[in-house]
């Protein structure tokens, strides 16, 4: 349906499922690219399921052109949350509040074997 964001290893789109009509994100890299990250990025998505703080894993694929993946679309992204809030920036309450649901998350991924390495500020 559209673009939604995107980085250096892939773009990702907001999507309809077209059995169930689901708004659904979906998550694509070049099958050229010399480094394909998504093949991991769905091992660790799949280990991740029932997990706090994680998105659905719907499916994935791949053809000649594009790896990809589809998952559960959540809301905003916290640059966009920030924005719309007075001054553009959150509360001391809402930035102590979001650094310890980020920390459980960060958690829960090193919980199931894995070590994230491209955290940002």
């Amino acid at each position: 349906m559209r673009k939604i964001g995107g980085g250096g290893f892939g773009e990702i789109y907001e999507g309809q499922d077209l059995i169930t009509r689901e708004q659904v994100a979906l998550k694509v890299e070049s099958a050229r690219q010399p480094k394909q990250v998504l093949k991991m990025e769905v091992a660790v998505l799949k280990k991740l399921q029932g997990k706090e703080h994680v998105c659905r894993f719907i499916g994935c694929g791949r053809n000649d052109r594009f790896n990809y993946v589809v998952m559960q679309l959540q809301g905003k992204n916290l640059a966009e949350l920030r924005r719309a809030q007075p001054r553009g920036a959150f509360s001391l309450s809402t930035t102590l509040r979001l650094g310890l649901q980020i920390l459980k998350a960060i958690e829960s991924i090193h919980s199931v074997g894995f070590l994230h390495r491209d955290i940002k500020p």
